[in-house]
């Protein structure tokens, strides 16, 4: 396979990953709005089975997005299989393939230039390797007790004892750094700058709280 080739089938994965990890993202966020909306409105902090199952799903879905980035199986599309392989061939991703996407722009090569920097150190030829094993290290490292809980108790149930429970705050964690990493390979594979991976409403999602649900 070519490096050309190679480069298109990585960019087939990050639309794949872009889309994955954006709907991870926007559970968490509407997530965390309805239990804004919970904690500001007395009347309905009250006990109940819909607030635990809302939480458990929500829970259980961003554990297995987290895990699902991690598979690093030959038919698996994820960051970490992604990392793998840009480790392994980095000079794929080159000064000269970077600057390129740049053309036709208004931005100037100056500044195409000064964004690769970034990636592969001042004048690099190609994306430097300790940039990205530091990514896929680091990726690992915060995912770890997510995947371990995910693989013993959701994708299956392990018969050993497993007690070491990750908490909301290490799957946040999880997800923010996913969201980072995210933002970085679509500016190193496609010199585009996002802000924010979580889109922003046409319409007020929350119409739906203004109304009683029992008339």
């Amino acid at each position: 396979m070519d490096q050309d080739h190679r480069f298109n089938v990585w960019n087939e994965w990050l639309t794949t990953i872009h889309a994955d990890v954006q709907g991870l993202l926007i559970n968490r966020h509407i997530f965390r709005e309805v239990q804004q909306i919970i904690q500001t409105n007395p009347k309905i902090q009250l006990a109940s089975s819909f607030y635990e199952w809302m939480g458990n799903v929500y829970a259980t879905a961003a554990v297995i997005g987290v895990r699902r980035q991690m598979d690093t199986d030959k038919d698996s599309i994820s960051f970490a299989r992604l990392l793998g392989e840009i480790l392994g061939t980095p000079q794929i991703l080159s000064r000269e393939r970077y600057v390129r996407l740049y053309k036709g722009s208004h931005i100037p090569e100056e500044k195409a230039h000064r964004d690769f920097d970034k990636f592969s150190g001042a004048g690099g030829p190609y994306v430097d390797r300790g940039f990205i094993s530091v990514q896929l290290s680091t990726l690992k490292e915060k995912t770890e007790r997510i995947r371990k809980f995910a693989n013993k108790r959701i994708a299956h149930f392990d018969r050993s004892e497993f007690t070491k429970l990750p908490t909301y705050g290490e799957l946040d964690d999880s997800l923010d750094y996913i969201e980072d990493l995210l933002k970085k390979q679509l500016l190193l594979l496609r010199a585009e700058a996002h802000r924010n991976i979580v889109p922003v409403w046409q319409y007020d999602w929350k119409e739906v709280f203004r109304r009683p649900w029992i008339e």
